[in-house]
């Protein structure tokens, strides 16, 4: 047997390199990918950020409408912000704070944008419209539904899903067809949660919880309390797939991905913000008595945090695991991993909205009154890339 010589084997080697090269996916985050593609952040709705968050609570810039502002902000690829708001518009800000345009609805605009890969802005209304935008604001497609849309929209490469208090939640090609819906037994306001085999969860106001299959089949539903009429709760999912949400029981329900509950809490007050599960796997979350706490996931009270007022923002987690969270005392709290006040910042109104962090550390957050704020940024922070699970 004739034994290959080494120029040939060097050879083969360096086109076996070259075949395999391509498969391989880089472990840093895309340039090109939003720093906060929609509520919540990502389509799992971890609130985890790939950056490290502001280290003071340094104004950098604050921009003012005629109405105030539930809608929780997005952040495209190249730094724009985009935020709905209470008088029908949906709001494009520059870096810099300046505006970049404005897109009218036909009504109220509290759910949060979403933001697909090719930069189009997808947000729902209470006009009972789902709007595509493009990134220079012009309408790419409307779809309308029978019910006003509190859902904010959670988007994939190919799909758009979103919840109607007409009953249903819908499925969407990003072109604007629908591919399924379906339909439950009563409105569907929170943000649907999408695992990684494209199971997608679903929690309706009466405190039923859905688990759903790609194709819109439902695989089972638990009853875990009661719901929460608004747009910001909403499922999230731990790194195990275990499902957590609030109800306006004053519960905080660990499901496991079977449906089956794990655990719970109970807070006494109504649990309105979608909690957010850090790297570590500790769920955070605040409640309507004044606290926000942070659960080990073997149920363990790792700390809590005493707010002035109630909680309804869901919070923010930066790639160092300090918590960004604001509260109806119109306070944003900046809370360090051990539960300790790293610094607040205080406005002029109840904070709603829920914050959403830039790749230059900034905090963005809206506030009721009327103002969207740019918290801190690159002259206290330094970005940290995100590296693949």
């Amino acid at each position: 047997m004739q034994v290959p010589s080494r120029a040939r084997l060097t050879t083969l080697l360096f086109f076996i390199i070259l075949l395999i090269l391509p498969h391989f996916k880089p472990t840093q985050a895309d340039d090109n990918e939003s720093p906060w593609q929609m509520f919540r952040g990502d389509i799992q709705h971890t609130g985890q950020s790939a950056y490290k968050g502001a280290q003071t609570n340094t104004l950098k810039w604050s921009f003012k409408i005629d109405t105030r502002i539930t809608s929780s902000p997005s952040i495209a690829s190249d730094g724009t912000i985009y935020f709905g708001s209470i008088d029908g518009r949906l709001y494009a800000v520059n870096p810099d704070g300046t505006s970049k345009w404005t897109f009218q609805a036909g009504d109220e605009i509290t759910a949060s944008p979403a933001i697909g890969k090719d930069g189009t802005i997808y947000i729902g209304s209470r006009d009972k419209k789902m709007y595509a935008i493009t990134p220079e604001g012009k309408p790419k497609w409307t779809y309308q539904v029978g019910g006003i849309i509190l859902s904010s929209a959670a988007v994939t490469d190919d799909t758009l899903y979103f919840g109607s208090d007409d009953n249903n939640l819908y499925a969407l090609t990003t072109d604007g067809k629908l591919k399924w819906n379906y339909t439950a037994k009563s409105n569907i306001t929170a943000s649907p949660a999408i695992w990684t085999d494209g199971s997608i969860y679903l929690f309706e106001i009466s405190g039923a919880l859905h688990a759903l299959s790609p194709d819109g089949l439902e695989k089972w539903m638990k009853r875990v309390g009661t719901g929460v009429y608004d747009s910001y709760s909403s499922p999230s999912l731990g790194s195990d797939g275990t499902i957590y949400v609030g109800t306006d029981s004053g519960r905080l329900v660990a499901i496991k991905p079977d449906g089956n509950v794990k655990w719970y809490v109970n807070t006494g007050k109504a649990v309105h913000c979608s909690p957010a599960v850090t790297r570590d796997g500790t769920i955070v979350f605040g409640s309507y008595n004044g606290f926000i706490y942070a659960v080990l996931p073997d149920c363990k009270l790792k700390w809590s945090f005493k707010a002035n007022s109630w909680v309804e923002s869901s919070p923010a987690i930066d790639a160092e695991g300090s918590i960004y969270i604001g509260s109806s005392d119109g306070k944003l709290y900046a809370i360090n991993t051990n539960g300790t006040l790293k610094w607040s910042f205080q406005t002029k109104g109840a904070i709603e909205s829920s914050p959403a962090i830039g790749p230059d550390g900034t905090i963005y957050i809206g506030s009721d009154d009327n103002h969207l704020y740019a918290i801190g940024g690159s002259a206290q922070t330094s970005s940290v890339p995100m590296f693949e699970k």
